[in-house]
């Protein structure tokens, strides 16, 4: 049985990731689908659907702030026993010109509603490698502001290394899936979800990007 990576030392980091993102322009257009179910307490859903032996797709949407997301997530399985060993995933980038347009273009607005939206999927992740058996996620990022809102993540890797490709840099973050890996993340977001909420209504009188949203979103639930 492979062992997780907890007793890997940890690679000294040539990019680290950033918490905060800024707002890429230009950006590409997405379109919205209207056929995508909506969840009516935050507008988030999420759904993984098996699309080959080893091969699933984590399908994301919060219809409220215009986003979606598609991730495959690909089973390894140890051949000794047959049992998953880990779980690789590789994070395409994020299309979020209707986000940048809801918002009025305001980063801080922007940043934190899509850190918000890639904890939601990465919680959603975790409990799909928990249900497998998997011993490690690995996440492939791209060097982009859109890869660096996986920043938050960096709080539960165990290896982290940066990784040369054709099409320019990418992060490779190794999470280790334990107990206690899963109760840390839900400490983290449930306190990021409370710096989030605190900030938003503390800049509110000095932000009119952020008082409209509120005016639209009184009950954030989105952070919660």
């Amino acid at each position: 049985m492979p062992e997780p990576f907890d007793s890997l030392p940890k690679k000294k980091k040539a990019s680290p990731l950033k918490l905060v993102v800024s707002n890429p322009s230009p950006l590409q257009i997405k379109k919205k689908n209207p056929s995508q179910a909506i969840n009516s307490g935050t507008g988030f859903t999420a759904e993984v659907q098996k699309i080959g032996y080893f091969h699933y797709a984590l399908i994301a949407q919060d219809s409220f702030h215009h986003l979606g997301y598609r991730i495959v997530l690909e089973l390894h399985n140890n051949q000794d026993d047959g049992e998953s060993s880990s779980v690789t995933c590789h994070f395409p980038d994020m299309v979020a010109e209707e986000l940048n347009e809801f918002v009025g273009g305001d980063e801080t607005l922007y940043a934190m509603i899509l850190i918000q939206f890639q904890m939601k999927i990465l919680t959603h992740i975790l409990l799909f490698c928990q249900e497998h058996g998997a011993l490690n996620l690995i996440i492939y990022a791209n060097d982009t502001p859109e890869g660096h809102a996986l920043g938050i993540y960096e709080n539960l890797v165990a290896y982290e290394d940066t990784i040369p490709t054709i099409r320019g840099t990418k992060t490779q973050m190794v999470i280790p899936i334990t107990q206690g890996t899963l109760q840390k993340w839900r400490d983290l977001s449930n306190q990021a979800n409370q710096d989030f909420r605190q900030a938003l209504w503390e800049d509110q009188s000095c932000n009119p990007s952020i008082r409209a949203y509120l005016k639209l979103n009184p009950s954030l639930k989105f952070f919660g």
